[in-house]
C-alpha cells in the first residue's frame, strides 16, 4: 500500500539526485570554462596589444577625421605612418639589440666570475663590517650563486636573442597584431556605438559617460606612458654611452642599447621597474669597471629615475592614477600572475578604471573620513591633520571626462572632494 512516508522519501531522493546532477553539470561547465580561459589567455597577447595600439592611434585618426578626411582615409594615413616607424625601428634597432644580446650571452659568465672574485677579495680584507662578522665560506656560496646566475643569464640572453631574431610564431603574432590594430582602429567608434545601443535606454546615457571617462583616462595614461618610457630609455642609453667614454670603460658601450631599451620597458612597471633597472645597470657597469664604476652608474640611474618620477612623468602623463600604493602593488602581482608582463603593464590603468566605476557607483567612496570619526577611532592627530579635510564645502563627485581625469591625477593621488566634518557643522 502506498504511504506518505514513501512518497516523501522518494521526493527527497529525486531532489538529491537532481541536485547532484546539477552540481556535476556545473562542475563540468566550470572545468570546460577553465580550459577555454587558459586557451584564450594563451592566444590573447596579439589582441591585447592590438587594442592598446588602437587606443593610442585613435585620437590621431579622430583629428584627421575632424579636418575633413573620411574615416578609412584617416585610418590609412595614421596606420601607414605607424608601419613606417615600426619597419624603421626593426631595420635599425633590432639587429643592434640582437648583437648586444649575443655579446651579453658570451661575456656574461666571465663578468659574473669577476664579480665573485671581487666580492671574495673584499671579504678577505673585511672580516667584520659594521660590527657584523662576515662569513668565511662565502666563496663556495658565491660560486653556487654565480653558476645559477650564469645559467639564468645565458638562458635569458638566449631567449631575448631568439625572440629578436624572429621565429615563425613571433612573425605570425606580429602580423595578427597589426591586422587586429587596423580593424579595431577602423571600427572602434562603430563598435562602441553598437555596444551602448544594446543597453537599456535609461542606462545608456550614464554608461556612455562612464565609458568615455574610462576610455579617456586609459588612453591618456597609455599614450603618456609610451612617451615617458621612450624618453627614459633614450636618457639611459645616453648616460651609458657617456660613461663608456671614460678611460678603461669602453666595454659598457656594448650593452648600452640593450640596457637602455630594457630600462624604457621596465619603467612602465611601477615600483618594480626602477629597482630592476638600477640593479641591471649596476651589474653591467660593475662588470665593465669594478664596484666604484658600478656605484657611479647606479647613482646616475637613480638620479634619472627621480627626475622622471617627480618632473617628467607628472607633466607628460598628468600625475598618478590615484591608486593607493598597496592596491597598485596588489594589482601588479595579480596582473603578472594572470597575464604575465602585459598584465603588469596594464594592471595599473585597469585598476584605475575599476576605481572610476566604483566612484560613480558609490559616490561616498570619494568622501574622506570625517575628522571626528577618525579621532573616535584613535587615529593620531598628525595623521588626521595630514588628511587635509577642508571646511565649509559639500562633497561632490567629478562629472565629465576632464573633471574626472583631473580628480584622478591631482598631485599623483585621487583628489577626494572636500568634506565638512562634524565639528565644523556643529559650529556653523
Amino acid at each position: 500500500m502506498f504511504s506518505p512516508r514513501h512518497a516523501s522519501s522518494r521526493e527527497w531522493f529525486r531532489a538529491g539526485f537532481f541536485a547532484a546532477l546539477g552540481a556535476a553539470v556545473l562542475g563540468l561547465l566550470a572545468l570546460a570554462a577553465w580550459h577555454v580561459s587558459d586557451a584564450a589567455l594563451a592566444i590573447a597577447t596579439p589582441f591585447v596589444i592590438g587594442l592598446m595600439l588602437a587606443l593610442l592611434l585613435d585620437p590621431l585618426a579622430d583629428k584627421l577625421e575632424r579636418r575633413g578626411l573620411k574615416r578609412m582615409g584617416a585610418v590609412g594615413i595614421v596606420f601607414g605612418i605607424f608601419l613606417l616607424l615600426l619597419v624603421g625601428f626593426g631595420y635599425i634597432v633590432i639587429p643592434a639589440l640582437i648583437d648586444e644580446a649575443g655579446k651579453l650571452k658570451d661575456s656574461g659568465p666571465q663578468a659574473l666570475n669577476n664579480v665573485r672574485v671581487t666580492v671574495n677579495g673584499w671579504l678577505t680584507t673585511h672580516k667584520h663590517f659594521v660590527g657584523v662578522k662576515m662569513p668565511k665560506n662565502f666563496d663556495t656560496l658565491s660560486a653556487q650563486l654565480t653558476a645559477k646566475a650564469s645559467d639564468y643569464l645565458q638562458q635569458s640572453s638566449g631567449g631575448i636573442q631568439g625572440f629578436l631574431s624572429g621565429t615563425v610564431a613571433t612573425v605570425i603574432n606580429i602580423i595578427i597584431t597589426l591586422i587586429v590594430t587596423f580593424f579595431l582602429l577602423a571600427d572602434i567608434d562603430r563598435l562602441r556605438a553598437r555596444l551602448f545601443y544594446l543597453l537599456p535606454d535609461k542606462a545608456r546615457g550614464p554608461m556612455d559617460e562612464m565609458g568615455r571617462d574610462i576610455g579617456g583616462v586609459f588612453s591618456d595614461y597609455l599614450r603618456g606612458l609610451l612617451i615617458v618610457c621612450t624618453l627614459y630609455g633614450i636618457t639611459t642609453i645616453v648616460m651609458l654611452y657617456v660613461l663608456s667614454c671614460t678611460p678603461h670603460h669602453h666595454d659598457l658601450a656594448n650593452y648600452a642599447l640593450l640596457v637602455g631599451t630594457a630600462a624604457g620597458v621596465l619603467y612602465a612597471v611601477p615600483y618594480l621597474g626602477s629597482t630592476t633597472t638600477a640593479l641591471v645597470t649596476f651589474l653591467v657597469a660593475f662588470a665593465a669597471g669594478g664596484i666604484g664604476f658600478g656605484g657611479l652608474a647606479v647613482a646616475l640611474s637613480l638620479v634619472i629615475n627621480q627626475v622622471f618620477d617627480n618632473i617628467v612623468t607628472p607633466r607628460v602623463v598628468g600625475g598618478g592614477v590615484g591608486l593607493n600604493p598597496v592596491i597598485a602593488i596588489f594589482a601588479l602581482i595579480l596582473g603578472a600572475h594572470l597575464f604575465g608582463i602585459w598584465g603588469m603593464l596594464l594592471s595599473v590603468p585597469v585598476a584605475a578604471s575599476i576605481q572610476v566605476i566604483l566612484f560613480r557607483l558609490f559616490p561616498k567612496l570619494t568622501q574622506p573620513t570625517p575628522a571626528s570619526f577618525l579621532r573616535a577611532q584613535g587615529v593620531p592627530r598628525d595623521q588626521i591633520e595630514s588628511s587635509k579635510i577642508a571646511e565649509g564645502e559639500s562633497p561632490s563627485v567629478p562629472k565629465g571626462p576632464s573633471q574626472l581625469r583631473a580628480a584622478l591625477t591631482k598631485d599623483g593621488a585621487a583628489a577626494a572632494p572636500e568634506y565638512e566634518d562634524d565639528e565644523t557643522a556643529a559650529k556653523r
